[in-house]
């Protein structure tokens, strides 16, 4: 059954991000930071598989080579006013970070890192030229990809947060001379996989151990149908094990619509096995 089509404002994924870089190009307009010179850009076909940051990597305006560090705001909108998390991704990307990040004011929020320099987003392509990288992230929610996605459901106060820490970090970065690159393990992958089926869940990109942690379970979809829950660990679906965000991805390109497997899972330690149509 072909749905009616909808309009996808988007307004976390990623306007969010966007309105985050343009309102940071005023600050650094004003800002004392001036040992570093800043470019500011907004890349495009980032889910069809990083075109636009692997486009410029490959094919810069200026040399690579002196590139310090990059930072990447996407989906930074949805700051929860109860977890008030913020997920820093990169934060082993160089013996810096840990240091900065932990000396800067979070305001009201709080700090859970990701060593990865590797993930589903622009990072990932400076991250593979050995410069230092931070990803900073406010987590995937039910209106992720949806219609709903929209205006009234940003945190601007969460966003103004993130801003002045990522400000602050800037300034702070800025007396501190060339950072040192060091390389991280890679717990995702940019391989764009085709596939015509979901499970709806949305995954839990911190997560580095074996499967993937759902982050949230998207109604209606056939992970809720079968009963999974947001933090249940999918381990298995069918024959195919899932060690990785990159090996689950590539297991739904076996299947299609109207397939019906058999997914192992793992909730509180315990493995529980469940259908799912797709």
């Amino acid at each position: 059954e072909k749905k009616e089509a909808a309009i996808h404002n988007g307004a976390d994924d990623n306007a969010s991000g966007t309105a985050t870089l343009m309102a940071l190009a005023g600050l650094l307009k004003k800002s004392t930071a001036r040992s570093n010179n800043y470019l500011l850009i907004a890349f495009s076909g980032e889910e069809l598989g990083l075109y636009g940051s692997k486009h410029f990597v490959e094919n810069p305006t200026i040399d690579i080579k002196s590139v310090n560090y990059m930072i990447n705001m996407d989906m930074v909108g949805r700051l929860n006013d109860s977890t008030k998390t913020v997920t820093i991704g990169g934060y082993g990307t160089s013996p810096y970070w840990s240091s900065v990040i932990n000396s800067t004011e979070k305001g009201s929020f709080l700090v859970k890192v990701d060593s990865s320099g590797s993930g589903p987003s622009d990072h990932t392509s400076f991250y593979r030229k050995d410069i230092p990288v931070l990803f900073y992230f406010t987590g995937l929610h039910t209106d992720y990809h949806k219609p709903s996605d929209d205006a009234d459901r940003i945190n601007y106060k969460g966003m103004v947060t993130i801003l002045r820490h990522i400000e602050q970090l800037i300034e702070r970065a800025d007396k501190s001379g060339r950072l040192a690159f060091l390389k991280t393990r890679e717990t995702q992958t940019t391989t764009t996989a085709r596939f015509s089926v979901s499970m709806g869940i949305m995954p839990d990109y911190t997560y580095s151990g074996a499967g993937v942690r759902a982050d949230g379970i998207s109604e209606g979809k056939p992970a809720q149908k079968a009963g999974l829950k947001a933090g249940d660990i999918v381990l298995q679906i069918g024959e195919y094990k899932i060690g990785s965000m990159e090996s689950y991805m590539q297991t739904l390109g076996k299947f299609k619509k109207g397939d019906q497997v058999k997914v192992i899972y793992q909730r509180g330690g315990e493995q529980q096995v469940a259908d799912i149509q797709f």
